[in-house]
């Protein structure tokens, strides 16, 4: 990996004032600002369609110092770096909202968790405007917290000597796959075959196994053969994480679903794991803790058989 400690410090300047724009201030959003703005002397905007009235964007601006654009064309006027971060049923929505608006000084990057077709599709919509606008596959290969930022990337796209001087001065951690859209998300969704598959067996394993009273048992075992020291630790947290992503973990698994279309390959696994993480959104079990879901397999298999139990 490459991080700003590791390199020559590097001088000149790529915009105006260093000014970074956020397209989708979620979860992702305001990590990456939070931590720009806890280290550096930098002006952050952002634009989330979900964040309507000049109330609401007052709110946010003073809670997280970020500037909140009332329209994509203020976005695009405020920074000339754009990050997408929306949710992946959105990504292309979010680079045609803006596209009429970006000239050819603007660099947007696409961080959203999509297939390797369906960033074409955004990258068209900008190219459709403005055939000299910069489009960047992003790829945030970790959980955004804690590093915000600094979490593992993975890039594709032009622009490598324009856009590394500034990520290295800003300590963004990243590889640089290649020169073409395509190259950074296709390892992201190929590695979600797996990760998020994971999750969604462990929740389905736990869900049945902690009514039984044989969920340690299991999780010690599967362990053991798998090699894992702690299985059990492992599915508290992932159960945890399913029960407060499952919403952004559907979309983005039916996008794995899609990538492997695109490579003419079966898709069964991801297709599933998306249903399972829609039925797990649709029981909105962060509402019950009031947002602060334990990372506790003993209280979270019992809302989601009672999730089931509900929907049954």
């Amino acid at each position: 990996m490459i991080n700003a400690d590791q390199r020559n410090e590097k001088t000149g300047s790529f915009m105006r004032g260093e000014q970074f724009g956020l397209l989708g201030f979620g979860e992702a959003g305001q990590a990456i600002a939070a931590s720009l703005l806890k280290d550096y002397d930098v002006t952050i905007s952002a634009f989330d369609h979900a964040i309507i009235t000049d109330e609401d964007r007052a709110a946010q601006q003073q809670q997280t110092g970020v500037i909140m654009c009332a329209t994509p064309d203020e976005l695009a006027t405020s920074a000339e770096l754009i990050i997408s971060v929306v949710t992946a049923d959105e990504a292309v929505l979010a680079a045609q909202s803006i596209a009429p608006f970006l000239s050819d000084s603007h660099i947007f990057m696409d961080g959203n968790s999509v297939s390797p077709g369906t960033k074409h599709l955004a990258a068209e919509a900008l190219h459709s405007h403005n055939v000299a606008a910069r489009y960047i596959d992003l790829a945030i290969m970790a959980p955004i917290h804690p590093a915000g930022h600094r979490t593992s990337l993975l890039i594709a796209g032009p622009e490598q000597a324009r856009l590394a001087p500034l990520l290295d001065r800003y300590g963004f951690v990243y590889e640089w796959e290649g020169a073409e859209p395509g190259q950074a998300c296709i390892v992201k969704m190929l590695r979600s075959v797996l990760i998020k598959g994971v999750e969604s067996l462990i929740c389905e394993s736990v869900t049945a196994s902690q009514a039984l009273g044989l969920d340690t048992r299991i999780l010690a075992s599967a362990g053991k053969t798998l090699g894992m020291a702690d299985m059990p630790g492992l599915a508290d947290y992932f159960m945890e994480r399913t029960a407060v992503h499952a919403k952004r973990r559907a979309a983005e698994m039916r996008e794995v679903a899609k990538t492997l279309e695109e490579l003419g390959l079966s898709h069964y696994l991801p297709t599933a794991t998306a249903l399972h993480q829609d039925m797990i959104a649709e029981m909105d079990i962060s509402s019950q803790f009031e947002g602060a879901v334990p990372q506790d397999r003993t209280v979270l298999a019992p809302a989601m058989r009672a999730g089931q139990t509900r929907k049954g």
